[in-house]
């Protein structure tokens, strides 16, 4: 099993560090004798390698591995949220880090990326999420008899 933690250092309007008394919520993890794992969650690369190694542990019989992510809630927690909360520094900051743009200039920088290609690359996006869309618009709801189906808590 991988534990995956997205970690967007608020719940709802509370910082974590008013939540708990470490500074990490991977080093709960040592209570239930697994090795916790901290990435920076606006990292493709780190956050692919720490569920690779954290997958091959867990299939080679190693036990549990529990990832947490560091990253950061943009939007608000609904939207009647405005972050008012959050200080603008603090998103600021986040903001330089995002992980879209990252990804976009590394793959630019080492030239497997132009804007050709990134065009054709948003409008497979685009076209993927219309047909997804349509599929789930068009199909029945599900029988209400099945709403506890696979519920054991």
């Amino acid at each position: 099993m991988v534990i995956i933690c997205e970690n967007n250092q608020y719940a709802y309007s509370t910082p974590l560090s008013r939540q708990m008394a470490i500074e990490h919520i991977a080093q709960r993890a040592a209570g239930y004798n697994m090795p916790g794992v901290i990435v920076d969650g606006n990292d493709f690369a780190a956050v692919y390698r720490a569920a690779k190694e954290a997958v091959e542990r867990a299939r080679s019989g190693g036990g549990p591995t529990f990832i947490e992510c560091k990253t950061m809630r943009m939007r608000g927690h609904a939207i009647h949220d405005n972050m008012a909360y959050v200080p603008k520094a603090l998103l600021a900051e986040w903001e330089a880090r995002d992980p879209i743009a990252r990804i976009e200039a590394e793959l630019r920088a080492r030239g497997l990326l132009d804007d050709e290609k990134l065009a054709a690359l948003l409008a497979r996006i685009e076209a993927e999420l219309d047909e997804a869309q349509a599929f789930a618009e068009a199909s029945p709801y599900p029988d209400p008899a099945t709403v506890t189906d696979g519920v054991y808590a």
